[in-house]
């Protein structure tokens, strides 16, 4: 087997190859080489690419090089060229350039000894006699103790944390060369590196990690183990004078899962040799801090998965509320603003659409809906069928969260006309929501089971919020609030009365109303006060006067609920629904609407 490095700006990989023969392609787009068993590329007859070939002779010691659609000359490291019209035969290992990028080739190691590596003893520093007082000095320390807690510093995050971690190394120690590699399966994979001359080797050796992985430790190459007299057996002469440590980097369960490498080459500008005691220490304390790194990473992603999945259910202001305090999902009785709303005639409309089509229509409405809960900081309670409820002041405290639903409300309304206008071609008449507001007291907490988890809210505040919803159903009304609401909106909303009704299943009577933004209501003035008039006509008995006014703001348009007290006021007459109040309410002075249950 043999090691193919390729190092430049945009990449730093290296390859493990078993075949003698291989081709590298390079891609204009990335600037990247890729190796390629694609022996179509080396026909004679195949148009001209940009790639070469790289073939090993027999016995491993030499290559030979064969470039295609290459113009640049091939420049070795000891500083000379040969042409890439004609296949070049190199000595291994191997290091030249070709553009802007290096490349290395070597034969592997085949047993971890010959690299002459010697673990980072634990039990004590080791000091040759006589040295007890030599040591780093204080500004060398100090920049150790700098690198560190600039690598801490460093957000894990980044695409450039482990380059970053590489640079450090290299800069506080003085290596040639440094990467950190994470654990591939088998192999590894360069996730960083600082190289200072890539003449002088971009390559690791995989043995000395597969040595670090059985057995784990730190391992370096000391002074005494380093060239001239000290030429490790089975190395070329090069290799014998590259200094290496390599320090493990450690998972949460303690398997290692990276590598810091560093090498110093003998020859160069870099006079020093083997790697001092004190230098490992330093590689495996940076070791530590990308493993503190990759943790940090880890939850990073972890946290980013549990707010999607928050998000899934909550707005994003509660996802983060519950991730900064995961507990306030807990049980408990709060006052909270509820909303539910749903498509009116959906049943009629579905019968004359695909099931396709009907789905697409929903999807598109929920969609509107959700969007317009979430932008005013709401909780979708649950979907059902064509409709979404949504619930505000909980978990956590909303103080204008009657405000916030209104607001929403309106959102909603607008939103349905613009997918309304999307589907126009398909849809026989506009879509139209019916909504319903109610703020009270209710229980809030997990509204499923132990096995699937709904958090929402219960009790009779939810159920009239949900009985005011139908009554906007049943009165033609798209929105419809409990006076509850109405004392907590804000002057940017304006109420309308609409009237007092009797809802199934609640005992009292409920004042209802419906909203309008405040720069509407001016506009419409005139007609929300003739409304009044005719609601309090209605509601004393005078049918005449309310059919009068009635009459009037049905010439006007749709902008009050006139219709709906049109025929309510047609069918008292008639003496078909609804009851004076005195007969309902003794002396209240009130007519009640009586809703009927669906």
């Amino acid at each position: 087997m043999w090691q193919l490095a390729v190092y430049s700006r945009r990449q730093h990989e290296q390859f493990r190859l078993v075949a003698s023969e291989i081709s590298l392609a390079y891609n204009s787009h990335d600037g990247r080489w890729t190796p390629t068993l694609d022996r179509s590329m080396f026909d004679a007859e195949a148009p001209s690419a940009n790639h070469m070939t790289i073939r090993l002779r027999p016995g491993g010691e030499a290559t030979v090089i064969d470039c295609r659609g290459i113009d640049d000359d091939v420049r070795l490291a000891d500083g000379g060229s040969l042409a890439c019209r004609i296949p070049m035969e190199l000595t291994l290992p191997a290091t030249f350039q070709l553009g802007d990028a290096w490349f290395e080739i070597r034969l592997e190691t085949v047993r971890p000894e010959m690299l002459a590596l010697e673990p980072l003893y634990r039990d004590e520093v080791r000091r040759p006699a006589g040295a007890a007082a030599q040591g780093p000095d204080s500004a060398t320390v100090t920049k150790w103790l700098a690198a560190v807690s600039d690598l801490h510093r460093t957000a894990a995050s980044s695409d450039a944390f482990f380059t970053r971690a590489a640079e450090i190394a290299v800069r506080s120690t003085g290596l040639d060369a440094a990467m950190v590699l994470l654990r591939d399966g088998s192999g590894w994979q360069i996730a960083g590196s600082s190289v200072a001359d890539p003449r002088y080797g971009v390559s690791f050796d995989p043995a000395a990690l597969d040595l670090m992985v059985a057995r784990p430790d730190v391992w370096r190459r000391p002074a005494s183990r380093v060239g001239g007299a000290h030429l490790v057996p089975g190395l070329d002469e090069a290799a014998s004078q590259d200094s290496l440590v390599v320090a493990p980097v450690r998972g949460e369960y303690d398997e290692i899962i990276a590598a810091v490498y560093g090498v110093r080459h003998g020859h160069g500008d870099n006079r020093r040799l083997g790697i001092r005691t004190l230098e490992a220490r330093v590689i495996e304390v940076l070791a530590d801090g990308v493993a503190a790194g990759l943790a940090r990473r880890q939850q990073e992603v972890d946290a980013a998965r549990r707010q999607v999945l928050l998000e899934q259910a909550f707005s994003p202001e509660v996802a983060q509320h519950l991730l900064r305090q995961p507990n306030a999902l807990a049980s408990q009785t709060r006052e909270a603003t509820m909303l539910l709303a749903d498509l009116r005639g959906f049943t009629r409309l579905a019968e004359t659409l695909t099931a396709s089509e009907s789905c697409g229509i929903v999807s598109d409405v929920m969609e509107a809906l959700t969007d317009a809960i979430t932008h005013h900081g709401g909780m979708v309670i649950d979907y059902y069928g064509d409709g979404v409820s949504a619930m505000w002041n909980a978990p956590f405290d909303q103080p204008d969260h009657a405000d916030r639903a209104c607001l929403a409300a309106l959102e909603m309304l607008e939103s349905i006309t613009r997918v309304s206008d999307a589907w126009r071609q398909l849809l026989p008449f506009p879509l139209e929501l019916g909504i319903g507001i109610h703020t009270g007291l209710v229980q809030v907490g997990n509204a499923g089971t132990r096995q699937r988890m709904k958090y929402g809210p219960r009790g009779r505040a939810m159920n009239l919020a949900s009985r005011v919803q139908t009554a906007a159903k049943r009165l033609d009304v798209p929105l419809l609030v409990t006076d509850a609401v109405r004392r907590q909106a804000s002057t940017r909303l304006t109420a309308l009365r609409v009237c007092t009704a009797r809802l199934p299943g609640i005992e009292d009577p409920v004042e209802l109303f419906t909203l309008l933004p405040t720069a509407d209501a001016e506009r419409l003035q005139r007609d929300l006060d003739r409304y009044a008039v005719a609601l309090a006509a209605y509601e004393r008995g005078d049918l005449d006067e309310a059919e009068r006014e009635l009459e009037a703001l049905l010439a006007a348009g749709p902008a009050t609920p006139a219709a709906f007290l049109a025929q309510q006021t047609a069918a008292l007459r008639r003496g078909a629904l609804g009851r004076r109040a005195d007969d309902l309410l003794g002396s209240s002075g009130d007519a009640v609407i009586e809703i009927l249950a669906s």
